[in-house]
C-alpha cells in the first residue's frame, strides 16, 4: 500500500533538505523515501543545472558515485546464489589479479569488505584527472592490460591483516572482472539483467553518452575554490563498477526496497551477512563502531541498523540507505559534490521521521552539542585560577590564567560517555595533559591536571542522547505484515515528532517551484513554494565528511 506524506511531514522534510543544501553549498538535490512496499515521498530541490537554471525533479538522473558499489556487490551475490562461486574463493582462481601478493590469497570476501590489505592506489583520482580534468598524472589506464599492470605494480604493498579496513576502489573493479569471467557476460549486461531490471530501475544506466541526451539529467559541477563550473561525468571502463551509475532517486529507492526485504529478489544467498558488519571501519568518539558488510556500511541507529553507502564522483554525489528493522529507506542525488556528506542529510531525515533524538544517531551532532555545552568561564574557589573554554572546530581551547601567569592549551576529545568528558593534549616533552569535565544538573566542574574549577558562566546544556523506544501499542506505528520482524518498529510517516529540532539554516527564497507533490510513482506535479537559490554564503572550504571520494 502506498503511503503519502501528509502536509506537516512534507513541510519538515522540505525544510530539512533546503537547510542542508545551504549548509552543504550544493546547488540542488533530489530525495526519495520508501518503505518496504512502495515509494512514499519524492521531490526535487534547487537546481539540477545552474547554466541554464533548471529545477531538480524526483526523476532527475545523477551520478551517484560509490552507491554503485552496492549494485556491484549485489551482482556478486547473485553469482553466489547460483552456486557459481563462494565468497571464500581466491580471486586469482577466476581472474589474473592478486596472484602474486604477500600473505594468504585474496578472496572474494576480502574485496567485498575492503579487507584485502591493499592500501589506496588512488584509482579514482587517476580516472577523474584523465576524464574530467584532462590532466595527465603519468599513469596509463587506456585498457584492461594497463589496469592489470597498474594493480600488479602495487601488489607488494599489501598488508596481510584481514581485520584492517582499507577502502579499495580497485578491489571493486576486480569484482566486476570476476563477474564477467564467471557469468560469461559483459559486466553491464549482467548487472542490467540480474539487478537493474528485477528492481525496476528503468532509468538507471552506465552509459554516460546516453544519459547526456536525457532531458532530465543533472549537470555535473566541479568545485574550483568557492565556485562551481559545469563539467562532465567520469566516463571510463574502470570507473563503471566503482562509481559509474547514473540514476534517479526513484530508481535507487526501488533498489532499496528489494534490499529492505532481505534482498530476496537477488537470491537467498548472503541474505543476512551482506548487511552485517564484517569489519570495523571506525569508532566515533563517544559512539558505537561503524562497520562494513558486502558493499554496505553498517552503523547503529537507535536500536536499529542503518545500512547504506554514500558516493562522490568529484562532480556529483549520492546516498542510498535503509533501516534494517524499521524498513525505511532514503535515496539522495546531488548535482555537485556537497561540503557535507549526503549521509548526514539521510540521518537527519531518518531521525525526524522516526522520532529519534538526532544526537543519539549522529556523532557529528552529538560532538557539536557536547563541545558547545562545555564552553564558558570557569573559576576555582577564591578565584585564583580562571579557565576560559572556547570551541575551535572539533577541539576545545583552554586558557588557564592565574595572578602569576597563564597558558593556552588545545584539547581533543578522548571519551564522551555522558557522565564524564575527557580531553587530552600532547605537551612538548611528550607527556599528556588531561582535562576532565563533570557535568551535572547543578553545573559543570573541570579538572585540569590537579586544578579543579567550576563553570561560572557560559555554555549550554547538550541534548540527552537517549534511545527512543517505540510505543507499547505498535498499532500507532502504522500497518505491519504478520510475522514481519519489523512489526513493532514501524514508523508513521505523517506523525509529528515531539523532539525539538534546531532552526533551519536561513536561505534566500525566490518565487518558483521547489519540491514536487508525491503521488503515484512516476506522477508528480509541481506545487508553488519558495525554492533554494544557490549562493555562496556557505562557500568556506570544508573537507568531505565521508573521508574519501568515490
Amino acid at each position: 500500500m502506498v503511503q503519502e506524506t501528509d502536509f506537516p511531514t512534507r513541510h519538515r522534510i522540505d525544510d530539512l533538505v533546503t537547510a542542508w543544501l545551504a549548509d552543504a553549498d550544493c546547488p540542488g538535490a533530489s530525495v526519495a523515501i520508501t518503505d518496504d512496499t512502495d515509494l512514499v515521498h519524492a521531490a526535487g530541490y534547487g537546481h539540477r543545472s545552474l547554466d541554464p537554471e533548471l529545477p531538480a525533479t524526483p526523476t532527475t538522473r545523477y551520478g551517484v558515485g560509490s552507491v554503485t558499489k552496492t549494485v556491484t556487490a549485489t551482482a556478486v551475490r547473485a553469482l553466489v546464489d547460483r552456486g557459481a562461486l563462494e565468497v571464500t574463493d581466491p580471486v586469482a582462481t577466476y581472474v589474473p589479479y592478486f596472484d602474486a601478493v604477500p600473505g594468504e590469497p585474496v578472496t572474494v570476501r576480502d574485496l567485498l569488505t575492503h579487507t584485502s590489505g591493499m592500501p589506496s592506489d588512488d584509482l579514482d583520482a587517476h580516472v577523474l584527472a584523465a576524464t574530467v580534468l584532462d590532466t595527465d598524472l603519468g599513469v596509463s589506464l587506456d585498457d584492461w592490460s594497463d589496469f592489470e599492470a597498474f594493480l600488479a605494480g602495487r601488489s607488494d604493498r599489501r598488508l596481510t591483516d584481514r581485520q584492517r579496513f582499507l577502502y579499495s576502489n580497485s578491489g571493486y573493479v576486480v569484482l566486476a572482472r570476476l563477474v564477467e569471467a564467471v557469468s560469461g557476460e559483459p559486466f553491464r549486461e549482467f548487472v542490467d539483467r540480474t539487478v537493474l531490471t528485477p528492481a525496476g530501475m528503468t532509468r538507471t544506466t552506465f552509459d554516460v553518452g546516453a544519459a547526456a541526451g536525457d532531458d532530465d539529467v543533472a549537470t555535473p559541477h566541479l568545485r574550483a575554490g568557492a565556485d562551481l563550473r559545469p563539467a562532465t561525468y567520469p566516463d571510463h571502463f574502470a570507473f563503471e563498477p566503482i562509481g559509474g551509475l547514473l540514476a534517479p532517486v526513484t530508481d535507487v529507492a526501488a533498489f532499496l526496497r528489494r534490499h529492505i526485504d532481505g534482498g530476496s529478489a537477488f537470491g537467498a544467498a548472503l541474505a543476512d551477512e551482506a548487511y552485517d558488519a564484517q569489519v570495523v571501519v571506525r569508532t566515533p568518539v563517544g559512539g558505537e563502531p561503524v562497520g562494513y558488510g558486502y558493499g554496505w556500511y553498517v552503523r547503529p541507529f537507535d536500536g536499529d541498523r542503518l545500512v547504506g553507502h554514500s558516493g562522490n564522483t568529484g562532480v556529483s554525489a549520492g546516498y542510498a540507505g535503509f533501516l534494517r528493522e524499521r524498513g525505511l529507506g532514503i535515496a539522495i542525488g546531488c548535482a555537485a559534490p556537497p561540503r557535507r556528506s549526503p549521509e548526514t542529510l539521510a540521518v537527519e531525515l531518518l531521525a525526524d521521521l522516526t522520532d529519534t533524538v538526532l544526537a543519539a544517531v549522529s556523532p557529528r551532532t552529538a560532538l557539536d552539542e557536547t563541545l558547545d555545552s562545555l564552553t564558558g568561564r570557569y573559576a576555582s574557589d577564591g578565584g585564583f585560577h580562571t579557565v576560559t573554554v572556547e570551541r575551535d572546530g572539533p577541539t576545545l581551547v583552554l586558557v588557564h590564567e592565574t595572578p602569576l601567569g597563564g597558558q593556552e592549551l588545545r584539547f581533543r576529545p578522548r571519551t564522551l560517555d555522558g557522565d564524564e568528558y575527557t580531553f587530552g593534549t600532547l605537551e612538548d616533552d611528550g607527556s599528556e595533559t588531561v582535562a576532565e569535565f563533570f557535568p551535572s544538573p547543578e553545573g559543570v566542574d573541570l579538572l585540569v591536571d590537579r586544578v579543579l574549577v567550576e563553570r561560572v558562566d557560559g555554555g549550554r546544556r547538550a541534548t540527552a542522547a537517549k534511545r527512543h523506544e517505540p510505543p507499547a501499542d505498535s498499532a500507532t506505528r502504522g500497518p505491519a505484515v504478520a510475522g514481519d520482524r519489523r512489526r513493532d518498529r514501524r514508523f508513521v510517516l505523517g506523525s509529528e515528532s515531539s523532539v525539538p529540532r534546531a532552526p533551519a539554516v536561513p536561505v534566500r527564497a525566490t518565487a518558483g517551484p521547489r519540491p514536487c507533490e508525491p503521488n503515484v510513482l512516476g506522477k508528480y506535479s509541481p506545487r508553488p513554494g519558495p525554492r533554494h537559490e544557490y549562493g555562496r554564503a556557505h562557500a568556506a572550504e570544508r573537507p568531505p565528511e565521508n573521508g574519501h571520494r568515490g
